[in-house]
């Protein structure tokens, strides 16, 4: 039986371990996709209404991205930290169009790995298999208003402005709001920009943190 492994292997960062999902982090995923502070700009996703994610709901997550990572439809990173081992997030390709050359991605990072680049880090090497191994033409990335971390990753870290917004496309249970996207498109032209100022950037966060241990 061929491994998850054979069609996503592992990519290992300078902090991080990018891995394919796995049972074993069944019960920290669905802490952190329960976790209100974690998801407070996806709360919608949540699902507090009805006490958090039940194991069997993230036990189907977890299938079906595996199913679409087998047939190249997607793709899904378990992000760790590898000093620790901890469950840092989860980032991928929602869905991966190989004929137009076309992703949707996103990325959810515990909290308290908000700051410090954990995130750059990450969709570094995620943009980069996209645009550079998989040949990927443009890949979008779809947040919300409010979420400004997200969106200056991309306004200013990628040099992105704003495609466009999605007005109230769906309603969040949990806050009984209407929840409008904010989606960004990068094309494969941008990407050797892009490249250059991510790695700059976390070059320059490298030798920040370094100064300061």
């Amino acid at each position: 039986m061929t491994s998850l492994a054979e069609y996503q292997p592992t990519i290992k960062t300078a902090r991080l371990s990018l891995d394919p999902p796995s049972p074993n982090d069944d019960p920290a995923m669905r802490d952190m996709f329960s976790d209100i502070p974690t998801m407070e700009f996806l709360r919608f996703k949540t699902k507090e209404e009805n006490g958090g994610w039940t194991m069997p709901e993230v036990v189907d997550r977890r299938e079906g991205q595996s199913k679409l990572i087998e047939k190249r439809a997607g793709s899904t990173f378990y992000i760790h930290h590898q000093e620790t081992g901890e469950l840092a997030g989860v980032m991928g390709a929602n869905s991966i169009n190989r004929v137009d050359r076309n992703a949707h991605v996103g990325i959810i990072l515990w909290k308290k790995f908000w700051s410090g680049g954990y995130g750059t880090e990450a969709l570094y090497e995620l943009m980069r298999g996209l645009f550079e191994d998989d040949k990927m033409h443009k890949i979008a990335y779809e947040t919300t208003e409010k979420n400004d971390g997200m969106r200056g990753f991309l306004e200013k870290a990628c040099g992105i402005p704003l495609t466009y917004i999605e007005k109230d496309e769906l309603m969040c249970t949990a806050t009984h709001k209407w929840v409008s996207f904010y989606v960004y498109v990068i094309f494969e032209e941008d990407w050797p920009r892009i490249k250059v100022a991510l790695l700059e950037k976390m070059r320059a966060g490298a030798a920040k943190y370094a100064s300061k241990a």
